[in-house]
């Protein structure tokens, strides 16, 4: 996975290098004006941003890539007229974001430090959990398991079903705003995942099973999020 983001950088770099120097070239030539397009240059911003966010799933690298799309537009905008503005005017928001970094990290490391990194044993039929700037491990043995809603905002939450089965196909929803999901399932669940989603991840380790009556649905809401489904 590593490997493969660092692929899609260089990717990424290298098609912005060629671009700048087809610009460059064709400006010596006189055949295109570059001062037209250079005062868009936060663009690039913007693309390494998105790329930033669909490649992390932790909180830093959401934060960045969240800061780079931020600056970016930003400095679109005024050029465009459309927005003006001072930076002298807006620097406190690199205080409250860095902030809100730091006490959404703190938390997380606590809860997985013991100060409150207890798993929830669960036996309910269905499952509700919110989770908001925190982080929460639940485990659910329910042998009739029909579903149920799962959503975190900035937070991450790990629900363990591995003890759980499933008598009729069971529906699940998934929201997740900066967060994250991790789900454990039985090997002999068959998994389907609905949904698009935004600027996010949907990683699923899964093994399929050649047979199976029992059926997850997964109807998944992400931005700037990731889901991981494992057995």
């Amino acid at each position: 996975m590593k490997r493969q983001q660092d692929s899609k950088q260089q990717l990424l770099f290298g098609l912005v290098l060629t671009l700048l120097g087809v610009v460059f070239l064709l400006d010596n030539f006189h055949v295109f004006d570059a001062r037209r397009i250079l005062p868009f240059w936060p663009l690039i911003l913007i693309a390494l941003g998105a790329l930033k966010l669909s490649q992390d799933a932790d909180a830093r690298g959401r934060g960045i890539g969240f800061a780079l799309i931020a600056v970016g537009s930003l400095l679109t905008l005024r050029h465009l007229g459309i927005f003006d503005f001072r930076w002298r005017d807006f620097w406190p928001l690199i205080l409250i974001g860095a902030g809100v970094l730091v006490m959404f990290r703190g938390r997380l490391a606590l809860e997985r430090n013991g100060g409150a990194a207890t798993v929830d044993l669960l036996d309910e039929d269905r499952v509700q959990i919110s989770t908001v700037l925190s982080g929460n491990q639940s485990k659910l043995s329910s042998p009739r398991f029909t579903g149920g809603e799962i959503k975190v905002v900035m937070g991450e939450t790990q629900l363990d079903l591995r003890q759980a089965s499933i008598e009729a196909p069971a529906q699940l929803k998934i929201l997740v705003v900066m967060g994250s999901v991790k789900l454990q399932l039985p090997p002999d669940w068959s998994v389907s995942v609905k949904g698009k989603p935004l600027l996010s991840e949907i990683d699923d380790k899964t093994t399929p099973p050649l047979m199976s009556s029992k059926q997850l649905v997964i109807h998944a809401e992400l931005v700037l999020g990731g889901l991981e489904l494992r057995n």
